[in-house]
């Protein structure tokens, strides 16, 4: 089953279905939650009797699951105490039907009112676990009061913290943090996954990301108007096509890449062996002229094509007429690795893509060719585009830090003006495909933030829809496998010392493990 990612409102929506069209109950999902955050407790705590557990509480859902797992630990043997930011009266639903069971097993509960009813760090200093029950997903805004203070403490006195489904402090829809959050051990998320848990900065405030299944129906998810979901093993694996003994180069597919400009070469070397190593049966380097020699010796394997070029050295309309039969006989152009923004690329560009009707791949320098002309897009059959953050905020206008806060709404909503396959690069990549579904990479890590690794992403792209791929689950793929051997460089190499060229080395070995040959 897929991993969703919900909104407040799309979780709402969720939860709304199952208490009414499938009789669960809202009191049985939070008994369900608070077990799960209980169970993760306890396996962080490995002894649970005679341990002191303090849990933080506020007065809505969220301190409800805590409520749970207060009476369900106490149970087995810890000393617990709740310490209950505002007052008990204003507990109300299923929680306060949790709330009223704690009360009646006489665990040891302390409103806190007021800044003076806040403990002083040492007296939760030696605590073995901190349960954070404080604030849900559906906060926004900046914290105040004594949920500051409890928060602060918490922080103070580092000591293992489990968040309930979203660290305290964090806005559940655009990951910002409101003034001051919680920097949890582990948080137990209930039932899906959470954009503030994936999206900096609060992914950093998480620590490790535990999703509770609480069973929740298939049915529920099909309420859903728009999929954003994870990018995973169990959404990769069946993405690749099957190889057949019997194939051969051209069938293997056949991939132009116009890519390079002095001092860029590598863009092209990169791109271009990248698509190679992902199983492209011929790749031809579209390079201008006085470069050729150097992407002769870089890239053995692939072949070349020397192609007139500016007074800068660079790819001009001129390049156009020449590549018209090497277009023709691709099944796939990428633009863009290393070609530079000078005014010559971009009439080179906007020319090759008029004319386009073959799936095109954009990426890099490439992408200025949409500043103030985002219609083109449009214009396109099928295209694959792969902006960082600062790109997209180039060809849209658009702030980068708004751009951050609510990144997968202004992702969606650019496909729907644009048709095309967006890949937003970042941490985490997103994928949009044209339809709208978003998929939201799982793999990756910070030793990728070195130059030519996104021409390496390219390079997988484009092999990938080559091979007969449509452009979504092209661009999933490529997406997980680059994060991947990313995260292979990183245990080989450390996040310092990776380079581009080393996820050459590393790509081959991994999708191999995913090979299936008839």
């Amino acid at each position: 089953m897929k991993e969703y990612i919900l909104t407040n409102l799309e979780a709402q929506q969720v939860d709304r279905f199952t208490i009414d069209k499938i009789g669960i109950s809202g009191i049985d999902l939070m008994q369900r939650a608070g077990d799960f955050v209980s169970i993760k407790a306890k396996k962080l705590l490995k002894d649970v009797p005679g341990s002191q557990i303090d849990i933080f509480c506020g007065t809505g859902n969220n301190g409800g699951d805590g409520f749970v797992a207060a009476r369900k630990l106490a149970d087995w043997g810890a000393t617990v105490c709740i310490w209950l930011a505002g007052e008990p009266e204003k507990i109300k639903g299923d929680a306060r039907h949790h709330f009223e069971k704690c009360d009646s097993k006489r665990i040891n509960i302390k409103p806190i009112l007021t800044s003076q009813d806040v403990p002083p760090p040492k007296q939760i200093a030696q605590t073995d676990l901190i349960i954070d029950a404080l604030l849900g997903t559906g906060f926004r805004g900046e914290v105040h009061g004594v949920i500051n203070d409890l928060i602060n403490l918490i922080n103070t006195v580092k000591r293992p913290v489990i968040s309930v489904d979203i660290p305290s402090g964090i806005a559940g829809d655009t990951a910002q943090v409101g003034g001051s959050a919680v920097k949890a051990t582990k948080t137990v998320t209930m039932g899906f996954l959470k954009r503030g848990l994936l999206f900096q900065p609060g992914k950093r405030m998480a620590g490790d990301i535990i999703l509770a299944n609480l069973n929740y129906p298939v049915e529920a998810f099909k309420i859903l108007e728009q999929e954003t979901f994870l990018i995973d093993e169990n959404i990769i694996k069946p993405l690749l096509p099957v190889i057949h003994d019997d194939t051969y180069k051209h069938q293997q597919g056949k991939v132009l890449i116009f890519a390079g400009s002095p001092g860029m070469t590598g863009a092209a070397s990169l791109a271009s062996m990248a698509c190679l190593r992902s199983g492209a049966g011929l790749v031809i380097s579209a390079i201008p002229e006085s470069l050729n020699h150097i992407i002769e010796i870089k890239s053995t394997e692939t072949l070349s094509l020397p192609l007139p070029e500016s007074e800068k050295h660079t790819f001009c309309l001129d390049s156009l007429a020449v590549a018209g039969e090497r277009i023709d006989w691709s099944d796939v152009i990428v633009f863009g690795p290393g070609v530079s923004n000078c005014q010559a690329v971009q009439e080179f560009g906007t020319a090759l893509l008029q004319s386009q009707s073959k799936p095109v791949i954009i990426d890099a320098d490439g992408l200025r060719v949409f500043k103030d002309n985002l219609s083109l897009i449009s214009s396109l059959n099928d295209a694959i585009l792969t902006p960082h953050i600062g790109e997209f905020s180039m060809m849209t206008g658009k702030d980068t830090g708004k751009i951050r806060s609510n990144i997968i709404d202004i992702a969606r909503e650019f496909v729907e003006k644009y048709s095309c396959t967006l890949v937003l690069k970042g941490a985490p990549t997103i994928v949009v495909s044209s339809d709208g579904r978003v998929g939201v990479n799982s793999t990756g890590n910070a030793a990728l933030a070195t130059g030519g690794t996104g021409d390496v992403l390219t390079g997988i792209i484009a092999a990938f829809r080559a091979q007969k791929m449509d452009s979504f689950n092209a661009a999933m793929a490529a997406v997980f496998f680059h994060g991947l051997a990313g995260n292979l460089g990183r245990k080989e190499y450390g996040i310092r010392g990776m380079v581009a060229g080393d996820l050459l080395k590393l790509i081959p070995g991994i999708l191999k493990n995913y090979e299936r040959v008839i």
